[in-house]
């Protein structure tokens, strides 16, 4: 209703596509309203769990053309209404991410970004007129951010989101949102308050505390914390040694019917579970995405996950991701959002948003704001 009512661009293509998702239909669709594109495939960091940091990535290593680029952006603005700027690297080793970015501004489409922190170049970022940052941080110290952010330096990553804080300000003007995001995990779990604390310090917009992620039960035995509110997986799965998430889904999945995701030399898969590219649907740097969108080996992905989702591999591990987000709003205020499957309330001695220290209050009380989203 809210759609229909507000009509933002993209409305009708959501409620046709996510109606056809919801009855089983492969196609044929309207364009997506949500493309992903990404920047490079290289990472200075080398976290364990990512392919691209583990050196497990099967796809070869490259940066996106900027000219086949802007040739893409001009194909795809009159229906993209929200691009992802990010996929498996840092996407500011991309050496004209500000100019690419502010490509797709002038053209319409609202920009978001995650990265690492370690090249972000404030002045750049403010330039492009990006509309949304996500910093990820590893922890609270350089030792405990080190433990997964290998070869990632956290003063570094601190010292360029206060400049872009800082440039921010400069810049009134900016549609900008800057959030962080600490993924938890046995080494930093201890510091999930004082990460909130700090961002609400620091003055970003959001703080997310996000679940994590892990292929395998050997990589969970050795990341997941201690504490299985942050949990995505099964428990009980997982103590019989299978990994799957708490909510497996059923022959559904609305995003893959909004979605696409192109890689840094064209190749089209399905969503971002595909890392290596195991589901490549087309190039669309050779042929228009309208084809691809539509074309057999699209529909007929869709059509397997309507009919028989248990069979395709990257579905394994995912929950879903719903809709695509057409209408986002900055939060007025400093905001927690929690990114999980798990609603539990996480527990402070004060209140996270406004720092003050919280009565003698029973502790499944205490932080309830820290519930403010999930995914």
């Amino acid at each position: 209703m809210r759609l229909a009512t507000r009509r933002p661009k993209g409305w009708k293509s959501v409620l046709y596509n996510t109606a056809m998702a919801k009855v089983g239909r492969p196609g044929p669709l309207m364009m997506p309203v949500h493309v992903s594109v990404e920047p490079t495939n290289v990472c200075n960091a080398r976290c364990p769990v990512c392919e691209t940091g583990n050196g497990t990535m099967e796809r070869r290593r490259g940066m996106l053309d900027l000219q086949a680029y802007r040739a893409f952006i001009d194909t795809i603005a009159p229906h993209t209404s929200v691009l992802m700027y990010y996929f498996m690297g840092e996407p500011f080793l991309n050496k004209h991410a500000y100019e690419m970015i502010r490509y797709a501004r002038d053209a319409g489409i609202y920009v978001e970004t995650c990265t690492n922190g370690d090249y972000v170049d404030a002045k750049g970022i403010i330039y492009s007129d990006l509309n949304e940052i996500s910093f990820q941080i590893g922890g609270m110290t350089p030792e405990t951010h080190a433990v997964y952010r290998i070869r990632s330096d956290l003063l570094t990553v601190q010292k360029n989101l206060n400049a872009l804080i800082e440039e921010r300000r400069k810049h009134p003007e900016s549609n900008l949102q800057i959030n962080t995001g600490f993924i938890v995990m046995k080494h930093n779990e201890h510091e999930v308050p004082a990460f909130l604390e700090w961002a609400r310090e620091a003055g970003v917009d959001q703080a997310n505390v996000i679940d994590p992620c892990v292929r395998n039960v050997v990589e969970g035995h050795a990341m997941l914390p201690s504490d299985r509110k942050y949990w995505f997986y099964d428990e009980e799965a997982f103590e019989r040694g299978t990994l799957k998430p708490k909510h497996v889904l059923h022959n559904e999945c609305t995003w893959v019917w909004n979605s696409i995701m192109v890689n840094w030399d064209g190749s089209v898969v399905p969503c971002c579970r595909d890392p290596h590219g195991h589901h490549v649907l087309g190039n669309a740097f050779e042929t228009p995405l309208r084809e691809i969108w539509n074309a057999k080996p699209a529909t007929d992905f869709r059509r397997q996950i309507a009919s028989n989702q248990q069979g395709v591999d990257i579905c394994e591990l995912c929950s879903g991701f719903g809709v695509p987000q057409l209408m986002p709003e900055a939060p007025v205020d400093f905001k927690i959002g929690r990114l999980s499957l798990d609603p539990t309330p996480i527990d402070f001695d004060y209140d996270p948003v406004t720092g003050a220290e919280l009565p003698g209050a029973p502790s499944a009380d205490r932080g309830k704001t820290a519930t403010a989203a999930r995914l």
